[in-house]
């Protein structure tokens, strides 16, 4: 499918739609992010956000209520999506009205400019604590290279 800049996939102009994903069987999620080559455990606990291509799921992100911030994760869009600013139209779907706590990403160095450029900032070590200091030394201690990205939304 070729896709040129005014968001048109072949002859088809795209059909968005962002959302909160609120149907209690995650099995369309699972089937979307083992298509992305991704390892996903349902969890209702977890707040998941889309982006649909009229009824095809193309994207979607994954946000986690910790005590003292919001972990986003698990964001994927399909390749013939990437480009066009729907993974930052969708980051903003998801961080929308998270005025209470800072929402914090674990990147990989490649990943590390999408988020940067989406309103995130390096987070210095330093102000690891709690929850959050367990978080990156778990990633750490099994060989991923991530580094902490902070949005905050507070202010």
């Amino acid at each position: 499918m070729a896709m040129d800049g005014t968001g048109v996939i072949g002859k088809r102009a795209m059909e968005l739609t962002f959302e909160e994903y609120c149907d209690a069987d995650l099995s369309l999620i699972r089937d979307y992010y083992e298509t992305t080559f991704s390892h996903y455990v349902p969890d209702l606990a977890e707040r998941i956000f889309v982006v649909r291509d009229a009824h095809w799921l193309v994207g979607a992100v994954r946000l986690r209520d910790e005590e003292e911030f919001y972990h986003l994760c698990g964001f994927r869009l399909l390749p013939h999506y990437q480009s066009l600013g729907l993974g930052s139209r969708l980051l903003q779907h998801a961080c929308h009205g998270l005025a209470d706590k800072p929402v914090v990403c674990q990147a990989l160095p490649f990943e590390k400019p999408f988020y940067l450029k989406a309103g995130f900032a390096d987070m210095p070590l330093n102000q690891l604590s709690g929850s959050l200091f367990s978080l990156y030394e778990r990633q750490q201690q099994q060989g991923y290279q991530v580094e902490l990205l902070v949005r905050d939304t507070t202010q």
